[in-house]
């Protein structure tokens, strides 16, 4: 009997002008359905992403035909022209080549009646894909170019600038927004820094053009906008999604906009002579060397953040006080939280006493070793309960046709019922082995973890004081971000309440000891709490 055979159909436009002209979504599925039901498919289902770009694969429904894909729904995917699947060559012959071919699928173009499974299918589809993808950088190309005679000519390229509207893609003056930006240059000049204006801008209740708190750096970014003394600086960055930073052009192009200045250009000038002089008095937190290696990995114990750097200069002496400051603070002011000072030489002493205590406790190590055993065990019971019962329905099976083939030879059945029934239990037999196979390397995947995750526990534990002792500064930062998940100080911030550690899953060991609070006066007995997460 002739299996059916099951077809996904994807669709897709990038803008309204195709669906405009004859690229619309219900015509490319009204002609692919034609085509698979002429092609002797059954459609299993269409996926549809509509206003999406064809460079990459970052579409919702062409993730959901992914995921059918890989649990086999269907035996081809139809498209009604290659570049609807993507403008990347590279991208749909690692499809081809890595997910259709090893699940025995194909991919059927309808508009020149392209299978991948032929030769020629695949000469073509390569011919085709190398073609779309030139036509894609011809179209950036043209954007480009429109986009550089548009902005040579001082008018607009798109965005969000605090303190415009965009109307008929030029700017428009917003007053409300526009009098906050003049209240940010306004106060730079006068000598205040980016954390204070932030400060005050938050404390005013004012908002970003996404409605967000302000931060130093969206502070930074108004301040070092020229648009907004009436120049155009579009082209400062190229390729800045593929470049990044190495995508910032040497000279700043500028030329006059074609839109109402916010600012003028002598309060553009005072603040960049603001800038200038900061920047040559100001000492890089790089330049500092002093070590805060639980940056990140301690966290404030107000909002929860990451905490950050902070020292203040000691009187009279060339060292500094080091702290931990709430990062949320440090980046919008007291609107977001408060500084909530640690003091870093208490905290990174008490972090390191914890842990050197509990990794010279060989019963921590034999505890976590034991939650990765459980784990496992806890993950095996299910796969081997699934595979047993594979194996016993596949012997179950293989009697049957073993039992058909001696009504055959006995001549109690005849041909035609024979190959009928045989071929039936042999393909539910392959279907069962392969789920059998893949059951098998399930297991000695996560057997294989568990292995390394047991090694590597034990490695880290055994060697930790000689590593942390030997590292650099940097070292011991990776080195504590390695073992350390988070650290948690008490409201006051002098008391080491928890240490939350990467390694196993869910060990929750007391610690009780006797150490002393930041104040280093009174003698407190803390519960000092090490939770082990996920040994995956």
């Amino acid at each position: 009997m002739k299996q059916e055979k099951f077809a996904a159909i994807y669709t897709r436009v990038s803008t309204e002008e195709q669906r405009n002209e004859g690229y619309s979504l219900e015509a490319q599925q009204e002609e692919l359905i034609s085509y698979a039901q002429k092609k002797g498919y059954t459609i299993y289902d269409v996926y549809s992403d509509g206003g999406y770009s064809g460079k990459d694969y970052n579409r919702p429904e062409i993730q959901r035909l992914f995921r059918d894909m890989a649990d086999k729904k269907f035996d081809a995917i139809i498209v009604w022209r290659l570049d609807r699947l993507s403008r990347s060559n590279k991208d749909i012959l690692i499809l081809i080549e890595d997910e259709l071919i090893p699940r025995d699928m194909k991919l059927l173009v309808s508009t020149c009646d392209i299978d991948s499974s032929t030769i020629e299918g695949q000469m073509f589809i390569s011919l085709q894909g190398t073609f779309a993808q030139y036509e894609r950088k011809v179209i950036i190309n043209r954007v480009k170019s429109g986009m550089k005679k548009r902005a040579s000519n001082g008018e607009f390229n798109g965005g969000l600038m605090l303190g415009y509207d965009v109307v008929d893609k030029k700017l428009v003056p917003n007053e409300l927004e526009a009098k906050i930006v003049r209240e940010i240059f306004e106060l730079r000049a006068e000598g205040h820094g980016y954390k204070t204006i932030a400060n005050i801008m938050n404390s005013c209740g004012h908002k970003t053009k996404k409605g967000n708190n302000f931060s130093t750096i969206a502070i930074k970014t108004i301040l070092n906008n020229k648009e907004y003394a009436g120049l155009n600086t579009w082209g400062k960055k190229e390729d800045w999604n593929i470049k990044r930073r190495k995508g910032k052009v040497e000279v700043m192009p500028e030329r006059k906009g074609s839109h109402q200045p916010i600012i003028s250009m002598e309060l553009w000038e005072k603040v960049q002579a603001v800038n200038k002089a900061n920047a040559e008095v100001f000492t890089p937190i790089k330049s500092y060397s002093g070590n805060f290696f639980l940056s990140g990995v301690l966290k404030c114990p107000a909002c929860g953040a990451g905490m950050v750097m902070s020292k203040n200069k000691k009187r009279g002496d060339k060292g500094f006080y080091r702290y931990y400051m709430c990062q949320a603070y440090h980046q919008k002011g007291k609107v977001a939280c408060s500084s909530n000072l640690v003091v870093a030489d208490w905290i990174e002493q008490e972090v390191l006493n914890v842990l050197k205590e509990l990794i010279a406790d060989m019963d921590l190590v034999e505890d976590i070793l034991d939650k990765i055993d459980e784990g496992y065990k806890r993950d095996k019971t299910p796969l081997e309960a699934n595979l047993n019962e594979l194996n016993l329905r596949k012997a179950e099976h293989e009697k049957k046709i073993n039992s058909l083939d001696e009504k055959y030879l006995a001549g109690e059945l005849e041909a035609v019922n024979f190959n009928r029934l045989s071929s039936k239990l042999q393909s539910e037999i392959d279907e069962m082995t392969e789920m059998i196979e893949k059951v098998e390397r399930e297991l000695t995947k996560l057997q294989s973890r568990v292995d390394i995750n047991a090694n590597l526990v034990v490695e880290i534990l055994a060697n930790f004081n000689e590593l942390f002792d030997l590292a650099d500064e940097q070292e011991k930062k990776e080195l504590i971000r390695a073992i350390i998940k988070e650290i948690h100080v008490s409201k006051d911030r002098k008391e080491l309440k928890q240490i939350s550690l990467w390694l196993g899953d869910d060990i929750c060991l007391p610690a009780k000891k006797e150490r002393r609070t930041v104040s280093q006066v009174m003698v407190k007995e803390i519960d000092c709490t090490l939770c082990v997460f996920s040994y995956e």
